[in-house]
């Protein structure tokens, strides 16, 4: 069965997939049709069921399991498919290949050598800080491990929040060594500047959002847990606490953005652009990836309100180039290529993306 990264326009195919979202519209006919999020492990794909009396086999709902058959097409550059049958997945379905794990969307990069090396970061800060952080780590490992990021918008699916928050960190050690900045402070805000989500977001059925994430939000629920280790641990100074109470509740940076505080120390500040940066990375970056139309832009992202160019600079290869056509001569290469080489398989994500 085809893989929802791989699926084209014109396809038709039987696939296993998890409903990620579902709505109930009304066409201005006044025809009732789903409009659903459909995801795999490779990515998630919006699909529209226009006869729903008779195509759905019993009922479905968000968070299930689901056998499709469709046909994938394009709408506005963007592929979405048309469901012609959905039913919920049986215990038969498991000769046929269906696995729970092959259908949630995740991450690309290595969970544990990404969780290894958030460890290696937090663990190379002031004695009192790594205890501080690390513990944290430990009592939240079981999520922090799988969470998304967000329901939608950037890193939104399993592993999401880890990617993330290792990206931003290894940013933030690039940026702690430019500028005259507390390191501890810095590493310990990026570290823990979205912890909050772990409360904010459910993770089960789906990417939800819980009560406390819509009645409260992951920056204050962030804070609440950072200033209970805080009282708990007794050992950080009040006031290095006060800081990195003021990182998590401001690095959002803009109050329409729904930032508590703006940055008003330069740690703040560095860990703001530090977040915004991989955030919007992420988006378009994605947005490049899932465009499926043949034009050199992709749809307009309604999130970055812009289209994206989707070629990419392409040089010839060093050794093709010549000395007499680069300044200086052939430089030393360390590696297998230039800085300009795709390393998007690589096992944790890397820097500032």
């Amino acid at each position: 069965m085809p893989k929802a990264d791989d699926l084209k326009q014109g396809d038709q195919f039987d696939g296993f997939f998890h409903v990620r979202g579902y709505e109930e519209r009304v066409t201005r006919a006044g025809k009732t049709y789903l409009d659903l999020t459909l995801e795999d492990r490779t990515a998630a794909i919006p699909a529209k069921v226009w006869e729903a009396g008779t195509q759905v086999l019993g009922t479905i709902g968000r968070g299930d399991f689901v056998k499709i058959r469709a046909t994938a097409e394009d709408y506005r550059g963007n592929l979405q498919l048309r469901v012609h049958r959905i039913r919920k997945v049986n215990d038969e379905d498991v000769e046929e290949g269906f696995r729970p794990e092959e259908c949630i969307e995740q991450t690309p990069f290595d969970i544990d050598s990404m969780w290894e090396e958030i460890h290696q970061i937090a663990n190379s800060l002031h004695p009192m800080v790594a205890e501080f952080v690390v513990s944290i780590f430990a009592e939240y490992e079981e999520k922090f491990r799988v969470w998304p990021a967000a329901q939608s918008i950037h890193h939104s699916y399993l592993g999401g929040l880890l990617e993330h928050t290792l990206s931003v960190t290894k940013t933030c050690v690039y940026l702690a060594e430019k500028y005259d900045v507390s390191r501890d402070i810095l590493l310990a805000g990026a570290l823990l500047h979205d912890i909050g989500k772990l409360d904010e977001l459910s993770a089960s059925g789906g990417n939800f959002y819980t009560d406390e994430g819509r009645l409260i939000g992951h920056v204050v629920l962030g804070r609440d847990i950072v200033r209970d280790h805080g009282k708990r641990s007794e050992r950080l100074p009040s006031e290095f606490l006060l800081h990195l109470e003021h990182l998590i509740l401001a690095h959002q940076g803009q109050l329409e953005w729904g930032t508590v505080k703006v940055p008003m120390t330069p740690e703040a500040l560095l860990l703001h652009y530090a977040d915004d940066i991989d955030a919007k990375f992420n988006i378009a970056t994605r947005t490049i990836e899932q465009d499926r139309g043949e034009e050199n832009f992709t749809s307009r992202s309604a999130i970055m309100q812009r289209a994206f160019y989707k070629l990419r600079p392409v040089l010839p290869p060093v050794e093709e180039a010549g000395e007499e056509d680069i300044p200086g001569g052939v430089p030393s290469v360390q590696g297998n290529g230039s800085s300009l080489d795709n390393h998007a398989d690589s096992a944790a994500p890397p820097e500032g993306g």
